[in-house]
This record gives structure tokens, sequence and C-alpha cells, in this order.
């Protein structure tokens, strides 16, 4: 089964990236920095981990700050 991070604005779900996963639940090492997702620092975040068939395993949000 491979399993997706999908990194969406928190605010309208607009989607910034996406990318392929080992991982089984979400860590603040999957918090990625502003300027990889295209968004400005102080921006809301939705990570989603999801399976191939789109069901949603594991969900955090966090503020992209411009030291990570």
């Amino acid at each position: 089964m491979e399993r997706f991070l999908s990194y969406r604005t928190a605010d309208d779900g607009r989607l910034l990236r996406e990318e392929s996963t080992a991982a089984f639940r979400l860590s603040q090492r999957c918090e990625r920095h502003p300027a990889e997702l295209g968004v400005s620092a102080g921006h809301q975040v939705r990570v989603e981990l999801r399976d191939d068939s789109g069901h949603l395993l594991d969900s955090l949000t966090y503020v992209a700050t411009s030291d990570r």
C-alpha cells in the first residue's frame, strides 16, 4: 500500500504539494519550509496522510515559519 502526504492551505484547502512517503503517522519532521510550499511565513498549512485509495490516515495543521 502506498501512502502520500498532501500539503494544503488550512483556510481554503488549496493543494500546495504532494509526495510519496513511507510514514505510518505524521510528526513534526513532515513540516516543510514556506518556500518549499510556495506560501509566506505565518501561513497555516494542513498536512494529510492518505493511502493509495484516498483514505485519510492522519492529519495535522501547523504554522509555516522560516526557521524550519
